[in-house]
């Protein structure tokens, strides 16, 4: 197999799903759960209805490589997981249908709030990964590889602008609170992610590569190293400093090294699914930036020998 690039979408409409892959020419399509018919009543996606979609996609010659599922934002998740089995059987649940369906990775976002105070980390933590030796278990038995993603998230144009003026720096990461900002996050950096895959050990149990680890300090070439053999979903995001004056631009225009960073993917042997993201504000009026992104991540691909 080689790199393949592919649509990310919450969308859930069978026909509009086709008809954006074939407007951005790709094959691959990665599906969020919560869009998906059945979520709402049972925290999972309902598997006839999911089969159905799968089968029309199908059809039309599209492949869905993955399923996008969140962790939950409630802090009384981890710190209360018997009272939330409603959020944690609807995971386990996801990993099941997966399974069924043959779609055989998960992206997994982590957004776990970070607490005020450093000593309540390890509590949040212990709760955390009480879950995750679940759903691991899960993914063993269903055959889906989870691909975690920490979430290092740019402040907003107004927001950074102030932050900025008021001398916030990355040490005041866990004191930023404002309206308009939901962290801070508990798991942001690729050493939390890498907490996670060593504490719950599988081979299902793994990365998202995305290069927007960078807003908090990490290197994405660096990481792919480390991840070796456990990136299971990979995403592009360029970046224009890190947090908090990091700001998303369009893919090629910001500090990242793009052609160093498909070039150690293939190096590292990682193979399948990637996508651009948060690509920054349109650059002209009427600009479909996705579909200008996804091309150009599609020459890129071919200039690695992806």
């Amino acid at each position: 197999m080689t790199l393949q690039v592919g649509l990310a979408t919450g969308m859930s409409d069978v026909e509009q799903i086709i008809a954006r892959c074939r407007e951005l020419d790709v094959a691959l399509v990665t599906l969020r759960a919560q869009s998906l018919p059945g979520y709402e009543e049972h925290h999972a996606p309902e598997l006839a209805a999911l089969r159905e979609m799968h089968g029309q996609l199908a059809d039309a010659g599209i492949t869905v490589a993955a399923l996008i599922q969140w962790f939950g934002s409630d802090a009384d998740l981890v710190l209360n997981p018997a009272a939330h089995r409603r959020d944690v059987d609807g995971m386990l649940r996801t990993l099941e249908v997966q399974g069924e369906l043959g779609i055989a990775r998960q992206l997994h976002y982590v957004d776990v709030p970070e607490p005020a105070d450093e000593a309540e980390d390890e509590a949040y933590w212990e709760g955390m990964l009480s879950i995750y030796r679940e759903t691991v278990a899960q993914a063993e038995n269903s055959k889906v590889k989870i691909a975690n993603h920490g979430i290092w998230r740019c402040l907003t144009d107004d927001l950074r602008e102030q932050a900025l003026a008021d001398g916030v720096t990355e040490a005041g990461y866990r004191a930023y609170r404002e309206d308009g900002w939901a962290g801070p996050y508990l798991v942001r950096t690729a050493d939390h992610v890498h907490r996670i895959v060593d504490a719950v050990p599988s081979e299902f149990h793994g990365y998202a590569l995305c290069t927007g680890l960078y807003i908090t300090g990490g290197d994405p070439i660096a990481e792919i190293d480390r991840f070796r053999g456990k990136i299971n979903f990979v995403q592009i995001r360029d970046l224009d400093g890190r947090w908090p004056a990091a700001r998303e631009v369009f893919p090629g225009t910001g500090d990242l090294d793009f052609a160093a960073i498909l070039g150690a993917l293939n190096s590292a042997g990682y193979s399948g699914f990637l996508h651009p993201e948060h690509l920054g504000h349109p650059r002209h009026t009427g600009e479909d930036i996705e579909a200008e992104a996804t091309k150009l991540l599609k020459t890129w691909v071919a200039q690695a020998g992806g």
